[in-house]
């Protein structure tokens, strides 16, 4: 039997660059749901339309046939993207007069629609107040962070009291994260926040542009570097987090996780106001869809076994990725969700080298348990600083990608179960942040 996989784009630094995914697949339903059928076609594979050709349907009459079973379309409740079998996946929540159904819309390499199901909705499920958190021991002040045309909604977390605060603007991993780095029903970021902050550590933290601006971005793929990806907003965040009351300026941190903590020394590096970096699962390379290949390989032998299939897959994974690596990609070219502009930008960074090079304190933490960043990326970041003495490294053994407690092998279902990111993690963030002297 074919196996399925779920790899979640949003808490990730080894799966795909997929920014457009969910403005793609929302743009698709309007479509449909507004009659411009020809639009519709146009964003399709001809392996779709074949499909509906052979059960004597059209775009347009399928979404007759659906109407009028279910109704016109009321409203899009929210779109939410991963990664299944190597294909780019949109779940569109629409909200018809009768029902409620998940549009799954899957992507192939050259982002057309090559599958669409209607699928019964599944409610997200109910985030977990962590019992470390004191929700009595602070308030939560929303924000901006950002000007002009990339203005991003933020929220800052501040104890109680007269302060001076610490604090620490989070940073999320690829994909469209919101400001609490969501996955099913985990919200680690906001357990971060809700975590030091118990502890009298202020956080801002804040939606990243990919989600907020994912139509824009969609038009601008060909384009983008990470700098416009992380890079720029986390500045704008370093620069606000310095501007509130009752904030220590000579204390404001950096924490990064995933693609956010492989990209956090190159923010570092840009601006004299950080006062020291947490990187949280770093990738130990630049280029970091270069994980994915082993990712996939975890993955598909869960059940013991390889398939044909799944190894033709890895395959040409594997191929895509040294055209990368070869600099061979075409400038017009999408390749694993991005251009050939994004990933030759990492190929020239070198996040070791880079941190080697920071003179602040760097405190780097690691879940034995994660098969997306590895501990053999843990073990690479270790023999390249070993030399220096501002870094501090934590491994936890029970510890999976998101930071969060389980046993044996992780898997991605792990990731839709509601629970909190680990007490421990907080309790070592907070304790090397208090040993930190302005």
């Amino acid at each position: 039997m074919k196996k399925l996989f779920l790899i979640f784009l949003i808490a990730s630094s080894t799966t795909f660059f997929a920014s457009n995914v969910e403005a793609e697949g929302q743009r698709f339903i309007h479509f449909l749901s507004t009659k411009n059928f020809e639009g519709a076609q146009s964003m399709s594979a001809q392996v779709l339309l074949n499909a509906l050709t052979q059960t004597g349907l059209t775009l347009e009459s399928f979404w007759e046939k659906l109407t009028q079973q279910v109704g016109m379309l009321k409203q899009i409740k929210r779109v939410k993207s991963t990664t299944e079998q190597g294909y780019q996946i949109a779940y569109v929540g629409c909200e018809f007069e009768k029902m409620t159904l998940d549009a799954r819309i899957v992507f192939d390499k050259e982002m057309k629609v090559a599958g669409l199901q209607f699928l019964p909705y599944t409610e997200e499920r109910s985030y977990r107040v962590p019992d470390y958190a004191n929700t009595e021991s602070f308030t939560e002040i929303e924000c901006t962070v950002g000007s002009d045309k990339w203005q991003l909604p933020a929220t800052l977390t501040l104890p109680k009291g007269d302060g001076p605060f610490p604090i620490v603007v989070l940073v999320h991993g690829s994909g469209p994260n919101d400001r609490d780095e969501t996955v099913g029903g985990n919200k680690p970021f906001r357990d971060l926040a809700w975590g030091l902050a118990s502890k009298g550590i202020a956080v801002l933290r804040y939606d990243k542009r990919t989600k907020v601006y994912a139509q824009q971005y969609s038009e601008m793929v060909k384009s983008l570097t990470i700098k416009e990806e992380v890079i720029d907003d986390a500045l704008a965040a370093i620069e606000l987090a310095g501007t509130f009351e009752k904030i220590d300026k000579s204390k404001i941190f950096l924490l990064g996780h995933s693609l956010g903590g492989t990209v956090a020394p190159r923010i570092a590096e840009q601006t004299n106001s950080v006062a020291g970096v947490i990187l949280l699962a770093p990738a130990s390379r630049g280029l970091y869809i270069v994980n994915a290949l082993k990712q996939y390989e975890y993955l598909f032998s869960l059940d013991g076994k390889i398939d044909e299939e799944e190894a033709k897959q890895i395959q040409e994974l594997k191929q895509e990725i040294e055209r990368i690596q070869d600099r061979k990609v075409n400038e017009s070219e999408i390749i694993l969700g991005a251009s050939k502009t994004y990933w030759e930008d990492l190929l020239e960074y070198d996040p070791l080298e880079t941190a080697k090079s920071l003179k602040i304190p760097i405190l780097l933490l690691q879940g034995a348990r994660d098969y997306q960043v590895t501990l053999e990326d843990f073990q690479m970041w270790q023999e390249a600083l070993k030399e220096k003495d501002n870094v501090t490294f934590k491994l936890y053994p029970d510890l999976n990608h998101l930071f969060i407690t389980g046993s044996g092998p992780s898997t991605p279902y792990e990731y839709e179960q509601p629970s909190n990111l680990s007490e421990q993690v907080i309790r070592d963030i907070s304790e090397w942040i208090g040993k930190i002297q302005k």
